[in-house]
Formats: structure tokens, C-alpha cells, sequence
């Protein structure tokens, strides 16, 4: 699932653009969902999406200025600038967009730009997470992930070396993750990459930690684990 922001303060043209690009993911089986923001402030509070869509003469914050808040905070969501001013297109790859598209849009370079954009989104789903912090928004690859734990109603993601809490419900981030995690506990999700053993009450980490199985998951954590051990090629 590909999340699709697209932002123009023109309600008109915000609509008829979220259609025709509804209309090019549809026609080729690219799961999404489209939000849409008629100002850049409203999307600055957000959470980071996967594409942008940005119209550049918006006021009072233009595109461009919202594009250069977002890559500040670390949102590194792929681009695509849409303007009637051609003159802006220096400036647009200055913030590492993707693509830059003349008003009126030609529908079959849209068409073009967001098949050869989405394949590349999709890769990178399936290689990190990406979590926001404040105004900071941050990428961690899964294989750096040992385990996630809900404390207080907030999301604790640990590495090796961190722990990095970030707003969530693991009901929501569970089915995105990668078939290597599994939801060991109702507040653990486990990366069966850093599993090095496990009874019926505890799992045992390569880093020495130990988090809960729950007795009602410990029969498909086993069964899981030995999927995972037979997949990496550990038994046979």
C-alpha cells in the first residue's frame, strides 16, 4: 500500500488531479490511498507519506518552502512537483524531488512518472521503517530492528543500540512488516533475525535481552520460527 499525499490550495484542480492519479494506480493494480491538503501547514503535522504531490505557488507556505521543512525533519518521501512556472524547476531538485510537471499535466507523462516512482516506493517498504519523532522523521532498515514493545500507549522500537519511541498502535504497523516479525506478546512484535532461543514463557534475543511469549502464541511462534530456520537454510 502506497499512502499518497497530494497538497494544492486550489480545491479544483486538487480534486481533479487526486482523480486522474486514482485513476493511473487503479488502471495498473498499485494498491494506495490518497489524502489531500489544501495548505502545507496541515501536512507538515502529519506523519511521513510515502509520495507528494506538491503545487509550488501555494500560500503562505509555498511547496518549495514545505518541501525544504520536510527534508529538514528528515522526511525523505519521494516528490513530484506540479506548477505553472517552469522557472522553479533548479530549485526543485535542490530538495531532491523526483519529478517536476508543467500545468496543464499531461496525463501520460503523470502515467509514466508514477510507474517508474512506484516500484522503487514499494522496494523501500519492504526494506525499512520509517518512524517520526517530533519534528524528526527517521528510516531504520528491518534487519536492524531487534523488537518492538508498546509502553504507555507509545511504540518502542530497539536496535542493537536504541530504543526509539514513536507514536503507533502495533495493530496498525504489524501488517507491513516483514514476514521475519512476529507478534510474540499483545505489546511485542520480535525479528525472528535476532532470536536465539525461546521457551514457553520468554524469548531470548543475540543481544542478550529476553521479552515475553504469551502462552496462547507460543505454539505458532514455534511453528513460525521453524518456517523462518528453514527458509535461511539453519535446519533441513
Amino acid at each position: 500500500m502506497i499512502r499518497i499525499a497530494i497538497c494544492e490550495d486550489e480545491t479544483l484542480l486538487l480534486n481533479q488531479l487526486a482523480d486522474t492519479v486514482k485513476i493511473i494506480l487503479d488502471k495498473h493494480s498499485v494498491s494506495h490511498t490518497i489524502e489531500l491538503f489544501t495548505s502545507g501547514t496541515a501536512l507538515l503535522v502529519r506523519a511521513p507519506f510515502d509520495l507528494l504531490l506538491l503545487d509550488i505557488a501555494m500560500k503562505p507556505l509555498s511547496g518549495l518552502e514545505l518541501a525544504k521543512k520536510l527534508r529538514t525533519r528528515g522526511d525523505d518521501s519521494k516528490i513530484i512537483f506540479i506548477t505553472a512556472h517552469q522557472q522553479y524547476a533548479i530549485d526543485a531538485f535542490d530538495v531532491q524531488a523526483f519529478h517536476y510537471l508543467v500545468k496543464p499535466v499531461d496525463v501520460p507523462k503523470l502515467e509514466t512518472v508514477l510507474l517508474k516512482l512506484c516500484p522503487s516506493i514499494q522496494t523501500e517498504r519492504k526494506c525499512a521503517i520509517a518512524i517520526r519523532q517530533g519534528t524528526a522523521v527517521r528510516r531504520i532498515p528491518f534487519e536492524q530492528v531487534f523488537y518492538l514493545e508498546v509502553i504507555n500507549r507509545k511504540i518502542h522500537l530497539h536496535t542493537e543500540n536504541e530504543s526509539l519511541p514513536f507514536y503507533g498502535k502495533l495493530e496498525e504497523l504489524e501488517p507491513s512488516l516483514p514476514e521475519t516479525f512476529f507478534r510474540c506478546h499483545r505489546s511485542y512484535i520480535v525479528n525472528f533475525d535476532h532470536v536465539q532461543r525461546y521457551d514457553k514463557k520468554d524469548v531470548w534475543l543475540n543481544n542478550m535481552e529476553r521479552i515475553p511469549l504469551s502462552k496462547r502464541r507460543y505454539q505458532a511462534f514455534g511453528l513460525k520460527f521453524m518456517d523462518y530456520l528453514k527458509e535461511s537454510g539453519d535446519v533441513f
